[in-house]
């Protein structure tokens, strides 16, 4: 009797555990249903208005919603901290660090002025996302052509002047781990060349979210801390590893530690 008594409660723990994970699957099979459904429709409807609005400043309003429904629908909270130095400082580059794909999901949602986004070309072929980024006259960096993504950055950099403000993720990719991984000069000589201040924002805990090397999305929430703005009126070229310290400094400050484990 006493036998079976042991092999009881390991039959139910091992049924528990199976039961978890099946129920896990569906979970994030229905989230990524969501994604690829709220995709489609919001990227369908951006591309019929960016063919009216080349301008580019439905953008925002597109995506802020199609990334609102994304949270909702995978259950993920964003908490925003200091927005308000965003309008103080435009028109600005906006810098974060870089953890998951809903980084650009929580930027979009907080942020409270018009903003452009610097994307990597390979992005455009993203379906209906990426169609709509393209028609959406947003900033298309091609780093594989160094003459190119050049003068990109300083057509970039002449509409920063009149007025746009621009979000740049200056690692360049996602980040390993909860470091920050190294900056790319880009972001920096745009900022110089604009003559405008980098707003630094510390994205803590999205990594959990989209764990690297995983197709899993999981419910939680994003903490997110807008710095105050670094100016970069009369630096020149030869100043951007200091101003990169400065921005990585300013960002590392700013992240939750509790949030980044």
């Amino acid at each position: 009797m006493s036998g079976a008594t042991r092999i009881k409660p390991r039959f139910l723990t091992l049924t528990s555990v199976h039961t978890f994970r099946s129920i896990s699957i569906v979970i994030y099979i229905l989230r990524y249903a969501l994604v690829a459904l709220y995709t489609f429709l919001w990227g369908s409807l951006g591309i019929v208005l960016f063919v009216f609005d080349r301008s580019g400043r439905a953008a925002p309003w597109v995506v802020s919603n199609w990334t609102s429904w994304i949270l909702r629908g995978c259950s993920v909270k964003v908490i925003a901290e200091g927005v308000e130095a965003a309008r103080a400082a435009e028109p600005c580059v906006i810098m974060s660090n870089h953890q998951s794909v809903f980084d650009i999901a929580a930027l979009a949602t907080t942020l409270p002025v018009q903003w452009k986004f610097v994307a990597k070309r390979e992005l455009i072929w993203i379906p209906f996302f990426g169609w709509a980024l393209g028609m959406a006259d947003q900033i298309i960096i091609d780093r594989r052509d160094t003459e190119r993504s050049v003068a990109s950055l300083a057509r970039a950099a002449k509409r920063v002047r009149a007025g746009a403000n621009v979000i740049i993720f200056p690692e360049g990719t996602r980040s390993a781990g909860a470091e920050i991984g190294p900056f790319k000069s880009g972001g920096f000589l745009l900022a110089i060349q604009a003559g405008v201040p980098i707003l630094p924002v510390s994205i803590s805990g999205s990594r959990r979210i989209t764990p690297r090397n995983s197709l899993r999305i999981e419910s939680g929430e994003i903490f997110m801390r807008y710095g105050k703005p670094i100016a970069t009126a009369g630096l020149t070229a030869d100043d951007r590893e200091e101003l990169k310290q400065r921005v990585r400094e300013a960002i590392e400050a700013g992240l939750d530690p509790a949030r980044q484990g």
